[in-house]
């Protein structure tokens, strides 16, 4: 036992540097039940051991008192011996003296009480030889009882000695475990008090973000409002100045207006739901419910729909970025064809100027009733221009391809292009480039009929392939009318010729055309500032939708990485309680274990020291009986 005792000590010391501080816990938790166990043995054997020397010291005193009654009594036989012998011999001498003096009647009495004395002398000497015996026997039956208690004393001292031995060995085990497992358990400590502090910074984190969530969430519906108020006052002010009267005008910028709704209402659902999937599992943490890790699920794809709908809306908006850049684009060629434009215009109003000169020559020579003819001429070549010249402002406002197609906006919104399927049925635009590089738009006509239903939507001008000088079907059409109008007034002018001359009629025709330039050109500045305007708004209005997306989406990075750690750590803690809930679940089996063992040990000692006593109760029964026959027989 002892050798086993020091194998295990030393393997214990061998393994403390190998071993982790989980079997180390372990160890000293085996090593300080069964400390407990022996130590309650010991304790119950010491009190027994006590008990029994007691004992023995009472039988002992016993013993002492009846040996000294048996010497007392060995003595008074010895006295009646030999006060026996000396009654013998006197009634001896005087039976030899009575026979000399008395009579023979006398010596027949005294012969009588002769044997009288003898058969009391006989009777007396046989009890004392069979008390001599009944003392002999109680003699060897004190000395069995004394040797058989002296043997079980020893064998008592020697268990204690075996038990006193392993109790040095076991304190030894546990001084040599109580220091290496006090590091283990100074560790163990460590991490406990570590892992509950991490426990508090997680529960604050999660405090911190569910307040973040909470004010990102009413930043989002502030900012959603926002943009939708920037949208409908964008809608307003698109169609109050680009004067969109048209009815398919009005259902694109529906369909736009829906499309940006229901893309921020699944904005909205997508964070309402995971703003409900949160409270939830921070509510389940806060319980410490089974459940927390289907939440933890559920919010981790709450937030990943969210994240795809911002990516999808993020998308969208650097689509309609890149439109409004192309819109830009587009603004500055036709700035750059108003200012060619306005060059020219600048030298017609030269020409009409020297032409007014004339005129007022002419008028003071007295030719009142040819120009008189020719101002009716003129006035219905003005009206045909006014006409013309208002097709050509609705024309510089609509695109070549969008007008045809109501979805192209969406469409082109979207990332995707789409084509208009007949060209005879819109307005065509092409682009004639000068020699001096500067781009030329070129209208072209539209029946009646189709621009009421049309929507005056700008989209880019179409690339030609060619390396020539481009000429469109629409700018053939612009030509034709041009040169009717010129061969009208050539006609006009012909007309005249019979009554005035070639230049009064060339003169009314630059009065008409200055009249139409100076209205062309303001409505083109009107129209080149609105766009200048609204451009610029929706430039401010997409950077700020850009920056909101990215801060909306840099705090959901924020936010599922923290949810992640706080899962992580959840867990962690999680294996940690099961860890310390299987610990107390084996203490308490241990301790059930001996709790029963102790019970057992403590029967089986209630029942030896019941039998101890109950032969002891017998042995004194025994001695007191014979006592009592030894004083009876005396």
């Amino acid at each position: 036992m002892n050798s086993d005792r020091l194998s295990t000590s030393t393997s214990l010391q061998s393994s403390v540097g190998a071993t982790s501080a989980e079997e180390l816990a372990e160890k000293y938790q085996k090593l300080f039940l069964e400390f407990s166990r022996i130590k309650a043995q010991h304790s119950v054997l010491k009190k027994a051991v006590i008990k029994e020397q007691s004992e023995k010291n009472t039988l002992q005193d016993e013993c002492k008192t009846k040996e000294q009654k048996l010497r007392s009594s060995i003595q008074q036989l010895d006295l009646l011996t030999f006060h026996n012998q000396r009654l013998t011999k006197r009634i001896e001498s005087l039976q030899d003296s009575g026979n000399s003096r008395m009579s023979p009647w006398l010596l027949g009495s005294a012969k009588k009480e002769l044997e009288k004395s003898k058969i009391t002398l006989e009777t007396t000497s046989k009890e004392l030889s069979r008390k001599i015996e009944e003392n002999e026997k109680l003699h060897k039956e004190l000395f069995e009882v004394n040797s058989l208690y002296t043997q079980h004393v020893n064998v008592l001292q020697t268990k204690i000695s075996d038990f006193e031995s392993k109790t040095e060995e076991l304190q030894m085990d546990l001084t040599t475990s109580h220091q290496a497992s006090e590091e283990a358990l100074s560790i163990i400590r460590q991490e406990k008090r570590d892992v509950e502090i991490e426990l508090d910074q997680t529960r604050a984190e999660l405090r911190i973000t569910k307040a973040l969530m909470e004010k990102n969430e009413q930043k989002l519906k502030e900012g959603d409002d926002a943009l939708r108020f920037e949208l409908i006052a964008l809608r307003q002010t698109l169609s109050i100045n680009l004067g969109l009267a048209d009815e398919t005008q009005s259902e694109q910028f529906n369909a736009l207006s829906e499309n940006f709704d229901s893309e921020s209402n699944e904005i909205i659902a997508s964070f309402k739901q995971l703003q409900s999937s949160t409270r939830e599992y921070l509510n389940a943490l806060k319980d410490d419910s089974d459940s927390s890790y289907e939440l933890g699920v559920k919010v981790k794809n709450a937030s990943l729909t969210w994240q795809k709908n911002l990516h999808k809306f993020a998308f969208k908006l650097a689509s309609a970025q890149n439109r409004i850049t192309e819109l830009t684009s587009e603004n500055e060629l036709l700035i750059k064809t108003n200012e060619n434009d306005s060059n020219k215009v600048a030298a017609l109003e030269k020409e009409i100027s020297t032409l007014k000169e004339e005129l007022e020559k002419l008028t003071s020579d007295g030719v009142t009733s040819e120009i008189g003819q020719l101002q009716n001429t003129c006035s219905q070549n003005l009206d045909n221009e006014q006409v013309h010249q208002s097709f050509s402002e609705k024309d510089s406002t609509k695109p070549d391809d969008g007008i045809d197609n109501p979805k192209l906006y969406l469409n082109e919104f979207d990332g995707t292009k789409s084509k208009p399927t007949s060209q005879n049925d819109s307005f065509q635009m092409g682009s004639n480039v000068k020699g001096d590089g500067t781009p030329e738009l070129i209208f072209g006509d539209q029946d009646d009929s189709e621009e009421e239903g049309e929507s005056d939507v700008f989209v880019y001008l179409p690339e030609k392939e060619s390396g020539g000088t481009p000429v469109s079907e629409e700018s053939t059409l612009q030509l034709a009318t041009s040169n009717g109008l010129c061969a009208h007034c050539g006609k006009s002018i012909q007309d005249d010729d019979n009554e005035t001359s070639n230049g009064t009629a060339r003169f009314l025709a630059l009065g008409r055309d200055d009249m139409s330039v100076n209205d062309a050109k303001q409505r083109e500045e009107l129209i080149k500032n609105n766009y200048q305007c609204q451009i610029k708004q929706l430039n401010e209005q997409v950077q700020m939708a850009d920056s909101k997306s990215v801060r909306l989406y840099k705090g959901l990075k924020i936010m599922q990485a923290k949810l992640a750690d706080a899962e992580s750590d959840k867990l962690r803690a999680e294996q940690e309680i099961n860890k310390l809930q299987n610990e107390l679940d084996k203490m308490k089996e241990n301790l059930a274990e001996e709790k029963n063992g102790h019970k057992t040990s403590v029967d089986t000692m209630t029942d030896w020291i019941s039998k101890l006593s109950a032969k002891n109760e017998e042995l004194e029964r025994e001695i007191e009986r014979q006592y009592t026959e030894g004083g009876s027989s005396r």
